[in-house]
């Protein structure tokens, strides 16, 4: 019935209670010990463990309940932005004909981005010039009235039509004189009335031709013709300003972080050429999931981490919930946009970085460690040590993260409780 010399080497450095039931175990495989005589070792072991508690109890992973912080935070990932992202846009379709920066230069308020060149709009600038001179030319009579070629025989007639008018009356008058005295005939008389008629007929069509020259086009003609010119001077204008706009100047001081063009690339009107923000002035776009967008509000403590510059940390605040939720690969998230403490200049636009926003957290808590919880009974409970002894506790729980848990009743601060008490079955 006795041991075999492995047995005794397998049995060395083993705790006495597992030593007592290993014993057994192989004592019962290795002789025909009775069944009557197994049971009553085991026996005898369950008493040992019994009255030596303590040994077992040291050999279990225990933890302190103390009062610390708690902090329940939503753990996600984002994306810095710019502030103010300013994005150039092209003005014209185009060909980029000049580029003399690259992603990464620091450029000055009114430095030089981009020069365009659009044959396009240099031939209609061309035929628009073109068209206004045409109209203007057109509008000449119409505005200005008849020219000095048309009236001059007008005037020359109505000139020489006023002297032998004046001529004629001054002749009628000395013969009326000289019919009174009986020096002349009543038919000369009647003669010199007669030519006086006529000359002021004629002068009277005169000026009726000459007022016709004058008002030859109507008020709303004229009104028509300037409106054309107009319309066409601003077209010109236009078409002027566009070219202008062709060089692209910098809006202000800042750093060259999207640059999409290239020299010889058609680009449309309205197409980004290229984005611009000022160094430090950054924030967040932290992709919240859907199930985790009810606990987030404006003001929350935000924390940064990124991978470009390890073991270093950022504080933030959340500005703006979600307003929406949007497909993010297999995801669905919303936008939260968070502010960034300072001007962190070593973050950069696009820097894909870890989030967490604190949702509650309490300064005061008391709390013990996850695994220290389990359930028994329906309720959430713990094993506090006590001396030798191991008590099963139900306890109240409260906030909760991934490592600890809050115990609002059940246990003291200062309480021994063990961690993963998997082996009194009720995990």
């Amino acid at each position: 019935m006795s041991l075999q010399r492995e047995d005794l080497n397998a049995l060395v450095g083993t705790p006495p209670l597992l030593r007592i039931e290993l014993t057994a175990a192989l004592m019962a495989r290795r002789t025909a010990v009775p069944t009557i005589l197994i049971a009553l070792l085991l026996l005898a072991t369950s008493v040992w463990s019994c009255r030596n508690g303590e040994s077992s109890i040291d050999q279990t992973p225990t933890a302190t309940v103390a009062r610390r912080a708690l902090k329940v935070m939503v753990s996600t990932n984002g994306v810095i932005e710019p502030v103010d992202r300013s994005e150039i846009f092209a003005p014209i379709d185009a060909i980029v004909a000049h580029l003399p920066i690259h992603e990464g230069d620091e450029v000055a308020k009114g430095q030089l981005l981009a020069r365009l060149d659009s044959n396009q709009l240099k031939t209609a600038l061309v035929e628009a010039r073109a068209a206004l001179l045409q109209a203007r030319r057109q509008a000449q009579p119409v505005l200005a009235g008849p020219s000095p070629e048309e009236l001059a025989p007008i005037e020359a007639s109505l000139a020489g039509g006023h002297l032998q008018l004046q001529q004629a009356r001054e002749e009628l008058r000395r013969e009326e004189a000289l019919l009174k005295e009986s020096a002349t005939t009543r038919v000369a008389v009647e003669n010199l009335r007669e030519r006086v008629k006529v000359l002021e007929a004629q002068l009277k069509g005169l000026k009726e031709k000459k007022e016709g020259l004058l008002n030859r086009y109507t008020a709303k003609e004229r009104e028509w013709e300037l409106k054309r010119i107009a319309e066409m001077e601003q077209q010109v204008q236009l078409i002027e300003q566009q070219l202008a706009a062709a060089s692209i100047f910098a809006p202000h001081k800042g750093v060259v972080y999207f640059l999409p063009v290239k020299p010889g690339l058609f680009v449309a009107k309205g197409q980004v050429l290229t984005q611009i923000f000022v160094r430090g002035q950054v924030r967040l776009r932290a992709y919240v999931d859907e199930p985790d967008l009810g606990r987030i509000e404006r003001g929350q403590e935000t924390l940064i981490e990124w991978d470009g510059l390890p073991g270093k940390a950022w504080r933030g605040t959340v500005e703006r919930p979600a307003e929406t939720v949007v497909i993010l690969g297999n995801r669905s998230v919303g936008y939260v946009i968070c502010s960034i403490e300072g001007t962190p200049k070593e973050l950069i636009p696009n820097s894909k970085v870890s989030v967490q926003i604190v949702t509650v957290q309490k300064a005061d808590a008391l709390v013990v460690p996850r695994a220290a919880v389990f359930n028994h009974g329906g309720r959430p409970t713990v094993i506090q040590l006590e001396g030798n002894r191991k008590v099963y506790n139900p306890v109240t729980l409260g906030l909760a993260t991934p490592q600890e848990i809050e115990i609002l009743e059940g246990l003291k601060e200062g309480s021994r409780v063990m961690i993963n008490p998997g082996e009194a079955g009720t995990r």
